[in-house]
């Protein structure tokens, strides 16, 4: 094992009880989610979580299909809670009580690198990134991380990035939440998609990292999901807009992945994923990407995503004997006259 370090961006956690009727997340209407459960609830879709440990939930039973343990430590997420108020945010079932996630058909890969204590290594990380790739997961969230000054601590961590975006799988990082003008580490690489959060006003959350590495941004402050021993609970941090960007992706790949035929975008490499986010989100801040916000903040309905592909042009007439009418026509369609 390597060095231990804290890789839990420090969260605050606002109310929390043991009981609640079901209710949405504000990001969910923030991010004009029911739009795009017109279509899809995230079907057909694996997320992976990676994070502290195996979710204990009646909103999550049915959710988790797989989970392996890369810890010393039990891996039910009993002591910190993280894991799986981060799972909920992703796909809580639809079940008349509790909260409902994103994309609450999409099922739950949990890999436990994070020990109780919210520490974890470079060589647990990356077993847990291959081990996610290897099931056949679509899209990974990591709502962890260290400064940006730590990354030379985590090289085998950088590789299995690496292998998993020339995969295809999707890896979206928190960006921190120590009021940096650095996103951190993992979020900062080019391989991953970095997250910050905003509050329900769509204004920066104070403690979120910012930088010419950050992504996106989506809704992080006073957030309700599950929490641990089957209770809920309000949290704030860039560990919580994570998840939202996961689960509006993974309904992208639901509707669009593999399409071919002709009535959707296609998406199906990690650039096509930042393309179609790039596309539907609404610019907060400066005009145009800035170290705040990134990109902006994705929203369904801000532009029609489903525009059909442009067909083909048509191939330019071949000469004929009469060379003048065929010059004609070319100039003509050329410069649409």
């Amino acid at each position: 094992m390597g060095r231990k370090i804290n890789l839990l961006p420090p969260f605050k956690i606002g109310f929390r009880t043991l009981s609640l009727a079901e209710q949405k997340n504000y990001g969910i209407e923030m991010h004009n989610v029911p739009e795009a459960w017109k279509k899809t609830k995230g079907e057909g879709i694996k997320v992976a979580v990676i994070d502290t440990g195996l979710p204990v939930h009646r909103d999550l039973e049915n959710q988790v299909v797989q989970s392996k343990n890369f810890t010393s430590d039990p891996i039910e997420d009993s002591v910190v809670g993280h894991s799986t108020h981060v799972s909920g945010i992703i796909a809580a079932e639809e079940n008349d009580e509790g909260v409902v996630g994103i994309a609450p058909k999409a099922k739950l890969i949990i890999a436990k690198a994070l020990g109780d204590d919210g520490s974890g290594d470079d060589e647990s990380l990356a077993q847990a990134i291959n081990w996610c790739v290897d099931q056949g997961v679509h899209v990974i969230n990591m709502s962890l991380g260290a400064p940006a000054e730590y990354e030379m601590y985590f090289l085998q961590t950088k590789t299995a990035v690496q292998r998993a975006y020339e995969q295809g799988v999707v890896i979206v990082c928190a960006s921190g939440n120590e009021y940096a003008n650095k996103v951190g580490v993992p979020a900062r690489w080019d391989e991953c998609i970095a997250i910050g959060a905003v509050n329900n006003k769509k204004q920066r959350a104070d403690f979120s990292n910012k930088g010419e590495k950050l992504d996106f941004a989506a809704s992080g402050v006073d957030v309700v999901s599950t929490f641990k021993n089957n209770s809920y609970a309000s949290l704030s941090g860039t560990s919580m807009a994570t998840p939202q960007i996961v689960g509006i992706i993974a309904l992208i790949l639901s509707e669009h992945r593999g399409d071919q035929t002709g009535k959707r975008t296609p998406v199906n490499s990690v650039q096509d994923v930042i393309d179609h986010l790039k596309k539907i989100c609404i610019d907060l801040g400066p005009s145009g990407f800035d170290k705040e916000y990134g990109f902006g903040l994705p929203v369904y309905g801000t532009t029609d995503d489903d525009d059909p592909i442009p067909p083909e042009p048509e191939p330019e007439p071949e000469p004929t004997d009469n060379w003048l009418a065929w010059l004609w026509r070319t100039i003509r369609n050329r410069f649409r006259w």
